[in-house]
């Protein structure tokens, strides 16, 4: 059992068993950032919105090498021990930084949590996530942050906070952490752990892959789910609504 999941809220960087797809992965994210690009310029040139599926979501369902990943032995090794079996991915999404590209507010990744059941932040026993890099990720790289521990109650940080927001408070300000990869990297932590990433610097661009994985039998909520800040926190922020076209299970 990795004690920094427990304790911090996210696993230590392993080594993926494979790398040897490495590159083809990177081709084809690249393939399909290229083709967002090019959806949305025709729908601002065409005055129209733009009603493409996000073509760099759930590619897990229809491509071999993004699937692949989650039956790596090195990540079976890692999830197994450290989040059990019976779980099952609901979604993937891929970000591509480079020059221009902005940053990534501070938020979590528990937007629901079974059915239409209320959102217990604190309860980590069925939504994680999975985390990949599929190139260096350094500390000009659009870095990857989070904040220890944000997974269990902290005296005096109250989570009745927006889903994304952007000023570090001043209580947690200590526990901001850079979490930087190697090529091939990859780690696990709890849904509710605060992390972001921030604006590219320089250097190389950096692909990264998360993945949502949940456990058997959890169920999406009909609508959606508002934040659970409730009031005007919740009134600030649209309800998100879940797609059930992504869900792979993985062990």
């Amino acid at each position: 059992m990795d004690t920094r999941l427990q304790e911090e809220g996210v696993s230590n960087p392993y080594d993926l068993a494979d790398k040897s797809y490495l590159d083809e992965a990177c081709e084809v994210v690249t393939e399909l950032k290229a083709r967002q690009r090019m959806q949305n310029v025709m729908a601002r040139e065409t005055g129209t919105e733009n009603k493409h599926p996000n073509p760099l979501i759930d590619r897990h369902m229809d491509v071999d090498v993004i699937k692949n990943l989650f039956f790596d032995d090195k990540v079976q090794e890692v999830i197994a021990e450290n989040l059990g079996t019976d779980l099952f991915v609901w979604r993937t999404n891929f970000f591509v930084k480079k020059e221009g590209t902005g940053d990534n507010k501070w938020h979590h990744d528990r937007h629901f949590e079974n059915g239409d059941d209320p959102i217990n932040i604190y309860d980590t026993s069925n939504h994680f996530t999975f985390l990949v890099a599929l190139t260096d990720i350094d500390m000009n790289a659009g870095r990857i942050e989070f904040m220890k521990g944000t997974h269990q109650p902290i005296e005096g940080f109250d989570r009745d906070i927006p889903r994304h927001f952007n000023e570090t408070l001043e209580i947690v300000e200590d526990r901001v952490t850079p979490l930087l990869f190697k090529r091939g990297q990859f780690v696990v932590f709890h849904s509710s752990l605060l992390h972001r990433s921030l604006a590219f610097g320089e250097g190389e661009g950096r692909i990264s892959m998360a993945a949502r994985l949940a456990k058997k039998g959890t169920k999406f909520p009909d609508d959606g789910v508002p934040n659970p800040a409730g009031g005007a926190q919740a009134a600030a922020e649209p309800t998100v609504h879940y797609r059930q076209t992504g869900i792979l299970p993985i062990n």
